[in-house]
């Protein structure tokens, strides 16, 4: 009778041995646990990926007020790389003022839109372009070219979507409708 006692401890304690690891190996390839255990450990890193702390960075604004990306904390913020000249930028900057104007402020939303003025002819061009559009949201001038070198630019228009606290929830590349903008600003809150 003492060595059945025995054997059904041994058999139990081997069955939940068997149990455990095979739960804790589950967890560790479980692909959705890892990704979310990445972005939590890449949130407190300063980088330009999903999941880092965004850069924080200085500009001046066409007005020439100094505009920091800390400015917007506790707000979601775009930002956005464009040029004048580029079509696609063109195309999403009356979405962008329409989604400034109207929901901008209801979702508590900023959005820094970050002219690379190195690949304009003049700082004028700009004013002219954000007066003829009537533009209102921030413009800041990335006259030395660091930002965008900051944030790896090559295809514009870029745009950072940036959660309340800081971190980078979204890249997106190409142009934003003010739908895609509502939606991001939902999913970052």
């Amino acid at each position: 009778m003492k060595r059945l006692r025995i054997g059904i401890v041994v058999v139990l304690g081997f069955l939940a041995y068997s149990l455990y690891s095979s739960h804790q190996e589950k967890e560790v390839s479980d692909p959705a646990q890892m990704q979310a255990a990445e972005v939590t450990s890449n949130a407190h890193e300063i980088g330009i990926e999903e999941g880092n702390r965004a850069p924080d960075f200085t500009l001046y604004s066409l007005e020439g007020k100094e505009v920091s990306l800390s400015d917007s904390k506790g707000k979601v913020t775009f930002i956005n790389f464009w040029t004048t000249w580029c079509p696609p930028c063109k195309e999403e900057m009356p979405d962008m003022q329409e989604f400034y104007e109207e929901d901008g402020k209801e979702f508590d939303a900023e959005i820094f839109a970050v002219n690379l003025t190195t690949n304009e002819s003049s700082s004028q061009v700009v004013k002219d372009f954000a007066r003829k559009n009537n533009l209102t949201f921030p413009i800041l001038l990335d006259t030395e070219g660091e930002l965008m070198e900051t944030f790896a630019t090559i295809t514009i228009p870029t745009t950072y979507v940036i959660d309340k606290n800081g971190i980078i929830m979204k890249k997106v590349i190409g142009p934003m409708s003010k739908e895609m903008m509502n939606d991001l600003t939902f999913s970052a809150r």
